[in-house]
C-alpha cells in the first residue's frame, strides 16, 4: 500500500511515498480503505522535530481519514464491509489502508464527500469546543480562512455570536465574509487591532481565539474587552503568544489554553453538532485536496499560508 512518510526531520521534500504491507485488523478493529486523509499543521511541527509529542522514525503523520470499511476484525457486528465511514487516528493517516477502532469509526451519510468528512474530525470538534469554553457575545477569529477558522465563524455564527475574522492579508477577506463573519480585518495592516475594536464600538471583544502565536497573537490579547477570555490553541507562526501577565489584570481577563485531545469524550457529542448544522444547510465545509503523490507541495503551500479551509491529500 502506498504511505506518505519521513525518515528524518526537515523540509517538506524529506515526504516520500513508499509501499508499506497492508495492516490486519485486529479484535475490535476494522480495517479502512482510505480515500481522504486530512492534513494538520501538527503535521508540519512533526516532521520539523517540533512536535510536543514524541514520535519514532520513520513515521506517517495524519489523524483523520474518510472511506471505506474494507475488512472486520473479531467481534466487529455493529458495522459492515463496504461502509462509508470518517475515524479519528493516533497517527498514521497518510496511508492508503488504516486500522482503526471499530467503536471510533462514524458512519458518513450520503450527501457528505469524503475530503469534505476530515474536516469533521478534527478541526470542526476544535471549533465547537473552543466555543464551548465560555459564553461568548463576540469573538475574534484569527486565521478565519483555515481549517479551523472557517469552521469557527460558521459555528459562531450559527450560535448567534458577533464574529470579527481575521485573515493575513487582503485577498483572504472576502472568503472570511462569505463565511458570514459580521466583520473582516487583515493583521498584515498596522492597525488591526483598533480596527477590531472599532467594530466592537469600543468595547473589545468577549473571546479572542489564536491559532496563530507570535506578533499576531500577542496584539490579539489587545482587543479583549472587559473580563475578555484569549484562548490559545496553535501557533501556525512557529512563535508562542507572548504577553506580560500584568496586562490582564485592569480589566479582569483570562488567558486559557486548549487541545481538542485533551477532551476526547466530547468529540462525538460535537460531531453530531456539526452534521446537524449540515444537514440544515447551514454549514459548509471548505476543502483543499492534493492527490496524495503531491503531498510535498500541500505541506508546502500550508506553511506558506497559500491554502484555505480544510487541506486534504486524495488517494
Amino acid at each position: 500500500m502506498r504511505v506518505v512518510q519521513f525518515s528524518e526531520y526537515g523540509e517538506a521534500d524529506v515526504l516520500k511515498v513508499v509501499d508499506l504491507p497492508t495492516p490486519r485488523p485486529g479484535a475490535g478493529e476494522v480495517l479502512l480503505k482510505v480515500a481522504a486523509a486530512g492534513m494538520n499543521y501538527a503535521d508540519l511541527l512533526q516532521r520539523k522535530g517540533l512536535s510536543h509529542r514524541p514520535i519514532t522514525l520513520p513515521f506517517v503523520s495524519g489523524y483523520e481519514v474518510a472511506g471505506t470499511i474494507e475488512a472486520l476484525g473479531e467481534g466487529v457486528t455493529d458495522v459492515q464491509v463496504g461502509q462509508r465511514v470518517m475515524a479519528l487516528l493516533p497517527s498514521g493517516g497518510y496511508a492508503e489502508y488504516v486500522v482503526a477502532r471499530a467503536a471510533q469509526v462514524i458512519s458518513l451519510p450520503a450527501e457528505l464527500g469524503n475530503a469534505e468528512a476530515t474536516a469533521l474530525l478534527s478541526q470542526g470538534p476544535t471549533a465547537v469546543g473552543l466555543l464551548n469554553t465560555g459564553d461568548y457575545a463576540s469573538v475574534l477569529i484569527l486565521a478565519a480562512t483555515g481549517g479551523v477558522g472557517s469552521l469557527l465563524v460558521q459555528v459562531a455564527k450559527n450560535r448567534g455570536q458577533r464574529v470579527i475574522a481575521a485573515v493575513g492579508s487582503e485577498a483572504k477577506k472576502a472568503a472570511a465574509q462569505a463565511s458570514g463573519a459580521d466583520a473582516v480585518v487583515s493583521y498584515a495592516e498596522a492597525d488591526w487591532v483598533q480596527q477590531v475594536r472599532d467594530a466592537t464600538d469600543g468595547l473589545g471583544v468577549a473571546a479572542s481565539f489564536d491559532a496563530v502565536g507570535g506578533k499576531v497573537g500577542t496584539e490579539a490579547l489587545q482587543t479583549l474587552g472587559a473580563g475578555g477570555t484569549g484562548v490559545i490553541y496553535g501557533e501556525a507562526s512557529g512563535e508562542p503568544t507572548r504577553l506580560a501577565g500584568q496586562q490582564l489584570i485592569g480589566q479582569k481577563q483570562v488567558v486559557r489554553g486548549f487541545s481538542l485531545f485533551a477532551e476526547p469524550a466530547k468529540i462525538g457529542e460535537a460531531t453530531a453538532e456539526l452534521l446537524d448544522y449540515f444537514r440544515a444547510g447551514k454549514l459548509q465545509l471548505p476543502v483543499q485536496t492534493y492527490p496524495v503523490a503531491e503531498a510535498q507541495t500541500a505541506q508546502r503551500d500550508m506553511e506558506s499560508r497559500r491554502t484555505q479551509g480544510k487541506v486534504v491529500l486524495l488517494f
